[in-house]
């Protein structure tokens, strides 16, 4: 039993790390596809009191609104993309190599470590009238996202808020769905093999 744990939470911090590194890569891909060539990231940097874990630097005014939301969401996108890779291998059934619970464990920690944990920082931050534009690595995904569609549209920042609020709960609905319909059809190939 404690063997079984231990080979879960090593798992899980190992992905983890993997996760991280997939997040700021999508950030830094979204950048520079968008025209700040420019992009890179860190996965540590501190600057006077101030330090950030995963930090995505680019420079938002070398690109659109439109374009910064792309930036700001790319995070999420590529932990997401490992996510729905996983359900697909779910749905395949058991492998020698990747075994369920380690595709579970992938679809779980990319959910809460990443939409969710994203939403809340997202949620809890504040949105300041003036968006500073320019090499910044200070804010969140989503307050970001929030900052730039307000910039764009003059929407309410509440209004934009409750908007991420409502696509996350629609989106954490699909993936539920999605990773129980994997896992019977999967299980159900597992069973089918010889």
């Amino acid at each position: 039993m404690i063997r079984a744990v231990l080979r879960v939470v090593l798992f899980g911090l190992a992905f983890l790390a993997v996760m991280v590194n997939a997040h700021e890569i999508g950030h830094t891909v979204f950048a520079r596809l968008l025209g700040d060539d420019s992009a890179h990231y860190v996965l540590y940097q501190a600057q006077g009191r101030s330090a950030c874990m995963g930090c995505n630097l680019y420079d938002s005014s070398r690109v659109g609104d439109i374009a910064n939301v792309l930036v700001n969401f790319g995070g999420v996108v590529f932990t997401q993309l490992l996510c729905w890779i996983a359900i697909l291998l779910l749905a395949g059934g058991e492998r020698a190599v990747v075994k369920p619970w380690m595709l579970l464990s992938v679809i779980g920690i990319t959910w809460s470590g990443d939409v969710i944990l994203q939403l809340v920082q997202g949620l809890q931050a504040k949105v300041p009238e003036t968006l500073p534009r320019g090499p910044e690595s200070t804010y969140t995904d989503y307050q970001a996202v929030v900052w730039f569609i307000r910039d764009r549209t003059g929407a309410a920042v509440a209004d934009l808020k409750a908007l991420l609020l409502l696509a996350t709960i629609g989106y954490s609905g699909l993936l539920l769905l999605a990773t129980r319909w994997a896992f019977e059809i999967g299980q159900g190939a597992g069973r089918a093999k010889p």
